[in-house]
């Protein structure tokens, strides 16, 4: 939940009221856990600080602390006639937690990172823990019932009342328990467990049973059959049930004429009183499974207790049913669901806390609502529903509406006013925090608020919010997108929301997206400010969408590194060949690299110019042979018409490199860094040179043995026998090289996370990086990864690296990157050693104008 400026100062006191009573702490070190927290507006003007402890409840292993049978507990009673109940001053921050446990609950907060020091709702194992503790405590004394926070001491006389109390009260003393107001002292009559406790004997509690005792009769069909559905299935058990129904099922025929005479009426009342009086009526059991079963209706809620009995049957404990106000009769049919359940949980919470129990809904969607779902994803309503079911322990599930006929009938003959005072006021604070915590000023509000009223489409989902959905297959076409979000819409304050994001209309979608990507921010960012605020289906589609046709981030986008594809080991020496070009201080370089020996050839060059190179080149050839392949980058040296000319002389293979993805000629530039560590660290460079040629590689041979087939001889002494030429015993070698190459695509690919990039198709559209221009793929290059690409620049090679695939471009263009914009050049390497890139410049950049001759005309350049 977003938290509104005006509630940061009341959260700030509260958190520091908390620490100052010990009962949470501030943590800085890293824990498991972290929840999300919940700020609750009370109507005194301070504040409640919850924790969604969702997450964690999944993974706690509850205790099953039983607790004594009421019946026999309540069979001591025989001849009390002074009666005492104690209860405990919020009772769970009485216990203390471990340290382990402490961390557990850590929570954050706008202020850093709290953890509480002593047992909290929303921990699903704290109200056994608490019964135990207190259990415990008062384990062994005579009179004292205890029922978590509750405590019944009797007497048969005031004194030996008297002494039971005086002894109870020592004992919670001596715990450290505290007790507030709500105790009652010796009393002649008492309220316990939904029982009236009085000297003349154990009798249900009126309000209990007050939903059916006050029932009036059915004025129609329809209500009959709601009521013979409720007796139906509360009376299963009840002896003589299909005989008392007999003058009420006849009114059922249609050959009969509606006429409620003496025998209807003497059948309902009798029924009604059986509902209300054992054994209709079941005494509580708080070791039985328990289910809560409640529904509303447009103007009532009602709701049973019920707990399985040995017998296998259902039986009531306790019902309770009264009317909606009228603001509560403009709520969601979601929510006045939602807001049933809770209130029949609140209802009957001297039954339920402390025990887990199971609720049931004719509302499919409610059910992830209150069971599954995390609160920040919640509608504002049922969010504060939720809040307030935490200290209940419960697992919930949908069930037909005919099986919860009981609830049903209830919720349509409300009994008595409605008592929903605090409920609702607490509610309505709640949602007002709610929305005046949305991240959008009140003007902004205003401007959604009026665009929404004047959309037909939100006015019409405003309407089934309030009403009730339709089905599927009767809804309107335009309603189809929405209905599986009906569960999660809800209107307040006039404002359409999603959980507790704004419904934006169609007439702000467009100025939303663009808000939306302000800064030009990637989609995953893009998405999660969404989240925190705004919704329509379709939402993370159309922002997507617009993301991927927006130029801006196209230049500025980076692909992933692919996987690395190991180049293939030659079968033998001096066969393929790297060369590139370097610069080392102020002189230029050649380098000439044996791909299966890593032996190198350097030269300094006076002339960066084809022929410089070439001669160079010969030098090199006529020490060792002319190579089959030579692998280079698209330097001007080797695309020149002098330089293909020599290929085609001295009949050599000549492969470039993609444009402007050096990587794919790794072994060269692997080869350039080792030359340049050399020259930094040796004041030899020759000597550095013989070392490096003579040194073994990982594959146990040096350069020199696999390309001379011999050691050569250095300043390290070693016996002459060690000079005779040897051959490699090649298959071993192959071998050797295989696993080293399959090792470092794997320690490459995993280092880093890399993955393959979608291949791109014919027509496909791109966006061309360091081009900073829209392309469409001709066809793929002759070199892995490399396409042919069609662009208003000509028509170009580029590696897969440097096009990220984009929409058509759109009508209106989003604004021109800036001209300096470069796309970065993270490594797609093809080779097994192309792990960073030289920094380096390898030749100089000679600075372009031009002629002075030119000045008065319009040029461009379509050179690629």
């Amino acid at each position: 939940m977003h938290i509104s400026d005006t509630l940061m100062p009341k959260v700030k006191e509260e958190l520091t009221r908390m620490e100052q009573q010990g009962v949470i702490s501030k943590v800085d070190q890293p824990t498991e856990w972290c929840a999300p927290m919940v700020v609750v507006p009370k109507n005194t003007g301070r504040v409640r600080i919850c924790t969604d402890l969702t997450e964690l409840n999944k993974s706690v292993l509850r205790e099953k602390h039983p607790l004594p049978s009421v019946e026999n507990t309540l069979g001591q009673l025989a001849g009390a006639k002074v009666f005492s109940k104690l209860d405990a001053n919020a009772g769970f921050w009485q216990i203390p937690l471990s340290k382990d446990s402490s961390l557990l609950t850590t929570f954050i907060t706008p202020f850093g990172r709290y953890c509480y020091n002593r047992l909290c709702f929303g921990i699903s194992s704290a109200p056994e823990h608490f019964q135990k503790r207190m259990s415990r405590i008062l384990e062994g004394l005579e009179g004292v019932l205890c029922q978590m926070d509750d405590v019944l001491i009797w007497g048969t006389t005031q004194e030996e009342h008297d002494e039971r109390l005086r002894r109870a009260l020592s004992r919670l003393q001596e715990a450290g328990v505290t007790l507030n107001d709500k105790c009652e002292f010796s009393k002649s009559k008492i309220k316990f467990l939904g029982q009236i406790i009085e000297a003349s004997g154990v009798s249900p509690d009126p309000e209990k049973v007050k939903a059916i005792t006050g029932m009036q009769e059915p004025t129609n069909v329809s209500e009959v059959r709601r009521f013979l559905g409720m007796a139906n299935h509360l009376g299963k058990f009840l002896p003589h049930l299909a005989g008392k129904t007999r003058p009420l099922r006849d009114l059922l025929r249609k050959s009969n004429m509606w006429n409620w005479g003496s025998q209807q009426q003497k059948a309902f009342e009798s029924i009604r009183a059986d509902l209300t009086t054992p054994p209709g009526l079941a005494l509580y059991n708080p070791n039985a499974e328990t289910l809560v079963s409640a529904d509303s209706s447009s103007y009532g809620m009602g709701a049973v207790l019920l707990q399985k009995q040995e017998n296998g049957g259902w039986t009531p404990v306790a019902y309770a049913s009264r009317a909606l106000s009228e603001t509560e009769q403009r709520y969601a049919q979601i929510e006045k669901e939602a807001l049933a359940l809770t209130w029949a949980c609140e209802r009957f919470q001297e039954f339920l806390i402390g025990k887990c129990f199971h609720m049931e809904t004719d509302h499919k969607p409610l059910v992830p609502l209150l069971g599954s779902k995390r609160l920040d994803e919640l509608p504002p309503r049922i969010q504060r529903l939720r809040m307030r079911l935490m200290r209940f322990s419960f697992t919930i599930s949908h069930v037909a509406g005919k099986n919860i006929a009981t609830a049903d009938v209830l919720s349509r003959a409300p009994v008595g006013g409605n008592d929903s005072d605090l409920l609702e006021e607490d509610i309505n604070l709640y949602v007002d925090a709610v929305i005046s915590s949305l991240p959008a000023t009140e003007s902004r509000l205003q401007q959604i608020k009026t665009h929404q009223e004047n959309d037909v489409m939100v006015q019409q989902l405003k309407k089934c919010c309030v009403e009730g959905w339709p089905d599927k297959f009767s809804a309107d076409r335009s309603l189809q997108p929405y209905l599986q979000y009906s569960g999660d819409l809800s209107v307040h304050s006039g404002l359409l929301l999603y959980g507790s994001r704004i419904v934006i209309p169609a007439s702000l979608k467009k100025d939303i997206l663009s808000k939306l990507h302000e800064g030009h921010l990637g989609i995953t960012k893009c998405r999660a400010r969404a989240k925190q605020s705004v919704w329509w289906p379709g939402l993370s589609k159309e922002l997507t969408e617009m993301i991927e046709k927006c130029d801006v981030c196209a230049c500025e986008r980076t692909n992933l590194k692919e996987t690395l594809i190991p180049t293939e080991f030659p079968t033998r020496p001096w066969s393929t060949v790297g060369a590139d070009l370097f610069q080392f201080g102020s002189q230029h370089y050649l380098i000439v690299v044996d791909y299966h020996s890593r032996y190198f050839e350097v030269a300094k060059l006076t002339s960066t110019t084809s022929e410089g190179v070439i001669e160079h080149f010969k030098s090199v050839f006529a020490r060792h042979g002319i190579p089959d392949e030579v692998r280079m980058d698209n330097g001007p040296q080797f695309s020149s018409e002098h330089f293909r000319k020599f290929v085609r002389c001295w009949n050599f293979k000549h492969v470039t490199s993609s444009p402007h993805f050096p990587q794919s000629n790794g072994e060269a530039e692997r080869a350039v860094r080792t030359v340049k560590n050399l020259l930094k660290k040796s004041g030899d460079p020759y000597l550095a040179l013989m070392a490096y040629r003579s040194a073994p590689l990982a594959n146990g041979y040096s350069p020199a043995e696999l390309l001379m087939g011999r050691r050569i001889r250095t300043t390290v002494p070693m016996i002459s026998s060690q000079l005779n030429p040897e051959g490699a015993d090649m298959k071993r070698l192959r071998e050797i090289e295989q696993k080293y190459r399959q090792k470092l695509q794997q320690d490459y690919n995993s280092r880093h996370r890399a993955h393959d990039l979608s291949p791109l198709q014919p027509g496909d559209h791109v966006w061309v990086k360091g081009l900073q221009e829209r392309g469409t793929v001709v066809s793929a290059a002759n070199t892995p990864r490399s396409y042919v690409i069609d662009t208003p620049k000509g028509v170009l090679r580029r590696n897969r690296y440097h096009l990220s695939p984009t929409p058509v471009a759109p009508e209106t263009p989003a604004l021109s990157p800036p001209e300096d914009t470069r796309g970065s050049m993270a490594q797609e390497e093809h080779e097994l050693e192309q792990e960073t890139s030289v920094s380096e410049r390898r030749f100089p950049v000679r600075a372009r104008a031009p002629p002075a001759y030119l000045k008065d005309y319009v040029c461009s350049n379509n050179r690629n």
